[in-house]
């Protein structure tokens, strides 16, 4: 019984496969019981090689030396094998089970002492207002925790790799527990090979990803109950929890019209139509009277990248200014007025 123990800790996921040489071995076995030596030949390998494998076989249960005749082996049927090392197994899994729903039960008869706690807290408000980055990380942990049924999100720039890998770990607890997640992202992030893996990791993960040319606001949704936002940038690099549930019903419209506007990930191409996107975008804001900084702020670009995509619009539209661009735009419809 012991044996068995140590086997169903040790199984892993390759004991599936085989391997052509194993199973040529145990075929070889099927006509009848064979030593070692006659395994080689059988098979055409050398005798060392045959040991080996025959050991293997046998710990997988397909193989045992004959009772009357020790040097020789013989093949057993791959159900009794199967029944043989899956039992243990499955009393692993029922002792886990059981664990789980005592630690989920045992532990958790102190959430409502914790949402008491916060309740009486914030009585007197409905936003809770987290001055420094350590509290919103914390804080935003607390909560993915207690996600059940879908978190939605919009970043209009992507975060450093640093700040990605550490919300790597929040991300999969998501999704491994089964929460929709949708997120959009900048179209810039189709070109910075970091934001590529990341997205391309949670989307393998279950996570549903689009892009949009101007992302226009940071906002973290959950359960459509509690929603992180970013405190205005003169306020430092806080955010504010927010569980008013009008303003969470208009945060989700918000959502809604971007995330109906913003272009699926598929095989996260830069294609032409995110391209023109954020060229129409670059038209309006220089419409609208903003700097080249702040436009490849708004676009998560950097200064330099913006300029090259006026350059290609100056070229496009046979202009040498920005105001002949304008109008050259507005002639061409792409801007109201």
């Amino acid at each position: 019984m012991g044996h068995d123990v140590n086997w169903a800790d040790d199984i892993s996921a390759d004991v599936a496969e085989l391997g052509p040489g194993l199973a040529e071995l145990y075929q070889a076995l099927l006509d009848e019981p064979a030593t070692a030596a006659e395994c080689g030949s059988r098979v055409g390998t050398s005798q060392a090689c045959v040991e080996r494998d025959l050991c293997r076989l046998a710990e997988l249960r397909l193989v045992r030396r004959v009772v009357d005749d020790p040097e020789r082996w013989e093949a057993l049927a791959p159900d009794s094998a199967i029944a043989e090392l899956v039992a243990p197994m499955q009393t692993r899994v029922h002792e886990l089970t059981t664990l789980t729903e005592h630690v989920r039960a045992s532990i958790g008869k102190l959430s409502p002492l914790y949402r008491a706690a916060y309740r009486k807290q914030f009585a007197q408000s409905s936003t809770e207002v987290l001055r420094t980055s350590d509290e919103v990380r914390r804080r935003l942990r607390d909560l993915s925790v207690q996600a059940r049924d879908a978190v939605i999100a919009v970043h209009p720039t992507m975060a450093p790799v640093a700040a990605l890998r550490d919300g790597l770990d929040l991300d999969r607890m998501l999704l491994q527990r089964g929460v929709e997640y949708n997120v959009v992202w900048p179209h810039s992030a189709r070109r910075q090979a970091e934001s590529v893996d990341y997205m391309r990791l949670i989307m393998d993960l279950g996570a549903q990803v689009r892009t949009a040319a101007v992302p226009p606001v940071r906002m973290i949704v959950l359960d459509r109950a509690v929603a992180l936002i970013p405190l205005p940038a003169e306020e430092g690099e806080g955010a504010a929890i927010v569980r008013d549930p009008v303003v969470l019903a208009f945060m989700v419209r918000i959502f809604e019209h971007v995330w109906e506007h913003a272009r699926p990930v598929d095989d996260i191409a830069y294609d032409d139509v995110v391209f023109s996107e954020i060229e129409l975008a670059i038209l309006n804001d220089l419409a609208g009277g903003r700097t080249d900084e702040a436009i490849a702020r708004r676009l998560g670009i950097s200064t330099r990248t913006l300029r090259r995509y006026l350059s290609t619009l100056f070229e496009r539209f046979r202009v040498e200014t920005r105001f002949q661009l304008g109008i050259a735009a507005m002639r061409a419809g792409l801007l109201s007025g």
